[in-house]
């Protein structure tokens, strides 16, 4: 049900176009979108102030106050914040609060928020900042706050960084488009400058990097697993997050379980521990 609230709300933001790009809503984040809207309004008891990390171009935002939240935006990018206050004033008729911010220094007070959003941005935070921006989250957190994060999985035991703008892009597609690519990633709002890297978390680095400076428990969590035949499709043929109608009919393809092994991405509920100060 909420797969198909975004899917509508995706047009309502962007308009006709977004019948053909994706804008971001590729299929796995489907099911990230639709989690953590699940894991953050269940939380009843908890006020109904959302904080949303490194928003970009995400619909979210406008999503969580279409739900009857407030909202807090957060990003480094001067121009996605424009865009957002834009997008929700003309979907809402509410712009959110904006902070122009870098998620490794959050200028909010300490237990000052107690619900948080972090949808697939942690992880391109360049050296240590994914667990300076955990430390940041952790401080920030309200004592009995939940924090909802997500971040890609490495396949091994170990985990691995990636660093080259043209990540996820089949090679394919990288010839045809070699001298244009910058133009249309940027034409598109994908923002992928030549620092641009990305993280894949071993079920240790989970913990060491996420889940442990954050100094939060585990509350609940799913993961998500793509398959060889849709891995093979987005690695030599197209892209996730370009095609809008295949995406939404790929996210039916994908997998969710409470398994970690073998899985490409994870959705946590992060509740602080009751026995943090």
């Amino acid at each position: 049900m909420i797969k198909k609230q975004l899917f509508i709300h995706n047009l309502h933001v962007n308009g006709i176009g977004a019948f053909i790009y994706c804008f971001g809503l590729s299929a796995s984040r489907y099911i990230e979108y639709s989690k953590a809207v699940e894991f953050l309004l269940s939380e009843a008891k908890l006020d109904n102030v959302i904080l949303e990390l490194g928003c970009g171009y995400s619909i979210l935002p406008s999503f969580w106050q279409k739900k009857g939240m407030e909202i807090i935006i957060l990003d480094l990018n001067r121009k996605s914040l424009k865009w957002q206050i834009k997008k929700n004033k003309k979907i809402i008729n509410k712009a959110p609060d904006a902070i122009l911010a870098d998620m490794r220094y959050i200028p909010l007070k300490e237990r000052s928020i107690s619900k948080i959003s972090c949808i697939s941005a942690i992880e391109h935070i360049p050296g240590n900042g994914d667990i300076k921006a955990a430390l940041e989250i952790g401080r920030i957190l309200k004592k009995d706050g939940v924090c909802v994060i997500s971040f890609p999985l490495s396949s091994s035991s170990r985990g691995r960084i990636e660093c080259h703008w043209t990540i996820g892009i089949p090679p394919i597609m990288q010839k045809i488009f070699k001298i244009c690519l910058p133009t249309i990633l940027s034409a598109l709002n994908v923002n992928r400058g030549r620092a641009y890297c990305e993280r894949f978390f071993s079920e240790k680095d989970m913990y060491r990097r996420i889940i442990d400076p954050l100094k939060c428990t585990k509350e609940d969590y799913l993961t998500l697993r793509s398959g060889r035949i849709v891995k093979l499709i987005h690695k030599k043929i197209i892209p996730t997050g370009v095609l809008t109608i295949f995406d939404y009919i790929i996210e039916k393809f994908l997998k969710t379980s409470k398994q970690t092994k073998n899985a490409d991405a994870i959705v946590l509920k992060l509740k602080r521990r009751k026995t943090v100060k």
